[in-house]
């Protein structure tokens, strides 16, 4: 009766930089967690508007 990982729905994905499950963002495909977002959103292309 272990639990088995789920192969689709929320908690199927994961950050395709550090694997982390948690604070996953899936908009426009992106699959990273936001603290991966945060560090790579020049790599990425977004700007900063201060």
């Amino acid at each position: 009766m272990g639990h088995q990982p789920s192969s689709f729905g929320q908690g199927s994905g994961s950050c395709h930089i550090c694997s982390n499950r948690h604070g996953l963002i899936r908009k426009y495909g992106l699959n990273m967690c936001r603290q991966c977002s945060l560090q790579y959103a020049n790599d990425i292309g977004f700007i900063r508007l201060d």
